[in-house]
C-alpha cells in the first residue's frame, strides 16, 4: 500500500511571511548604502585632490623645479614656480593645469601661522624639487560632506584627519 504524500508548497501565510521579512531587511539596510555611495563621493573628492597634489610632486622631482598650487575662483591651478625662456616663448601653453570645482564645492588652505603669507594673498602651495612641500592642511566643504587632510611636508602624502558624510 501506498501512503499518500503531503504536499510539499508554501502555504499563502508563509509566502506573505518570507516576503515581509525581506521587505523589513531591504527596508533597513537602504539608509546604510545611500550612507555608502555618500562616502564614496567624498572620498573620491580627496582621491582627485590627492592625485593633483602627486602630480605637482611628481613634476618637481621629475623636472628638478619647484610647482605651485594656486587658489583661484572655483579651481585651482597647477604650473611651475619659474618657466624656462622656451616655455615664456611659448606662452605657457601647456605648462599651467587647471583642476576646477563646482559652485556648490569648495577647497580651502591652512598653514601654520609662523607660515602664513600676507593677506589678500591668493592660497599658494608649493611643491619643491626634492619632492618636499610646505606643510599645510587642506580642507573640503561640498554636496557630500567635508574632510580635511594633513599633508606631510617631507613626503607629500595627505591623510584625512576629518570625515563628516551628509
Amino acid at each position: 500500500m501506498r501512503r499518500p504524500t503531503a504536499s510539499r508548497a508554501f502555504t499563502l501565510i508563509e509566502l506573505m511571511l518570507a516576503i515581509a521579512i525581506a521587505i523589513f531587511v531591504l527596508v533597513t539596510a537602504l539608509p546604510s548604502m545611500r550612507g555608502l555611495s555618500a562616502e564614496r563621493r567624498l572620498r573620491e573628492t580627496f582621491d582627485r585632490f590627492d592625485e593633483l597634489a602627486r602630480k605637482a610632486q611628481l613634476n618637481a622631482v621629475s623636472q628638478q623645479r619647484s610647482w605651485t598650487l594656486i587658489w583661484q575662483e572655483g579651481l585651482i591651478s597647477l604650473q611651475p614656480d619659474d618657466p624656462t625662456p622656451e616655455e615664456r616663448l611659448a606662452g605657457g601653453e601647456g605648462l599651467r593645469e587647471e583642476f576646477p570645482f563646482g559652485e556648490d564645492e569648495g577647497y580651502r588652505i591652512q598653514r601654520a601661522t609662523a607660515l602664513l603669507p600676507p593677506k589678500d594673498t591668493p592660497g599658494e602651495w608649493t611643491f619643491w624639487r626634492s619632492g618636499t612641500c610646505e606643510p599645510v592642511i587642506i580642507g573640503y566643504s561640498g554636496p557630500a560632506g567635508t574632510w580635511t587632510a594633513q599633508y606631510n611636508p617631507l613626503t607629500g602624502r595627505g591623510e584625512i584627519t576629518d570625515e563628516v558624510v551628509q
